[in-house]
């Protein structure tokens, strides 16, 4: 015996043409539902592209700033101690970054291993 649903159980039949009315209402609630969705997600998409934007933005300019810092500390037109320490400390990485160039990983290897 097939199971009845609750409104045939009655002896009550829907007419078609509500089903598919219920059905189109349904399917259009869930579409606008999913469209505001997607509209909430680009919202957010794009204001953490902003955010990532500014913060390039200003990575540029405080190394474009590091750099100024850098030739007016060579020209001797500023001087201070932490300046001092910090481009030193620079100096020294920009020499590691050299000879790490030059050499291949390699080099430092013996033919037994």
């Amino acid at each position: 015996m097939a199971e009845k649903g609750p409104v045939e159980a009655r002896g009550e039949s829907l007419p078609a043409d509500s089903v598919v009315s219920l059905l189109k209402d349904l399917l259009g609630f869930m579409s606008s539902r999913g469209k505001e969705g997607i509209g909430r997600a680009q919202e957010r998409g794009r204001h953490q592209l902003e955010i990532r934007q500014l913060r390039r933005d200003r990575s540029k300019r405080l190394e474009k700033l590091g750099r100024e810092v850098m030739a007016l500390q060579a020209a001797g037109e500023v001087t201070h101690p932490g300046l001092v320490a910090h481009l030193d400390h620079i100096r020294a990485l920009d020499e590691r970054i050299t000879e790490a160039q030059q050499t291949t990983p390699s080099e430092g290897l013996s033919e037994e291993e």
